[in-house]
């Protein structure tokens, strides 16, 4: 089976769920051009919540450290396509770079981003997006610490703990690095189909509290992630 192949339609779990403009009247907190979208791409709704905390921002920029399918389940593609940012996705399978090179303007680097040297990019010091998605959770971290040993800094920040599969280890780990350097945990424990498996990031030096206070949940216990953006869910 190919890579076209492989990437398939959008999971048929009945508990799996995107946003949809009929969602529209319902959200939470609607964000600049929120009323144009037709959908999401996000498998957890984090498009939708960049999208939020950055007020619908328009030509923006990403990092996208694990980028798997260039559609299907992307953190980036609407951000791209519809509000106009550029960025750099890293993907360590070469075949899913090429179709992902394919589909998207934006480029997909083949490279392991644990040891690739990202202060080689050519991005401004703030940087709007990160995403952290590498599997299993600790090459999740390494990839983490990597990046953050460059000068950037990240304004949202989504990074996938997969605690119900790993464990809570490298969620404290994640927790006390990003901590340290002034990062706000805004949603821990976001669950798709149930499960608890990533923590939602700010930089509250760039975002304000009257923006991220809102999203502040119960942690411990985890939260759907369409109850995040959502009402009545």
């Amino acid at each position: 089976m190919n890579i076209v192949d492989l990437e398939g339609g959008w999971p048929q779990n009945p508990k799996w769920s995107r946003y949809l403009k009929k969602d529209f009247n319902n959200l939470k907190y609607k964000f600049n051009d929120s009323e144009n979208i037709e959908c999401s791409y996000s498998q957890a709704y984090q498009d939708m919540f960049v999208l939020t905390m950055l007020d619908g921002k328009r030509d923006g920029i990403y990092l996208e450290l694990g980028a798997c399918f260039p559609k299907v389940c992307n953190n980036t593609y609407i951000l791209e396509s519809e509000f106009g940012w550029t960025g750099t996705s890293f993907e360590i399978d070469n075949e899913r770079t090429d179709y992902f090179n394919s589909q998207r303007k934006n480029k997909c680097i083949a490279a392991d981003a644990t040891t690739y040297d990202y202060s080689s990019l050519d991005y401004p010091k703030q940087i709007d997006y990160l995403q952290v998605d590498c599997d299993p959770a600790h090459i999740t971290f390494k990839c983490l610490k990597q990046i953050l040993l460059s000068e950037y800094r990240f304004s949202v920040i989504t990074f996938e703990t997969d605690v119900y599969a790993d464990g809570i280890e490298i969620q404290y780990k994640q927790q006390e690095l990003l901590k340290s350097l002034g990062y706000k945990l805004v949603v821990k424990n976001i669950k798709c189909e149930g499960n608890p498996f990533e923590d939602w990031w700010v930089d509250p030096t760039v975002i304000s509290e009257e923006r991220w206070r809102p999203f502040i949940s119960h942690w411990d216990v985890g939260i759907e992630a369409r109850n995040v953006i959502l009402l009545g869910n």
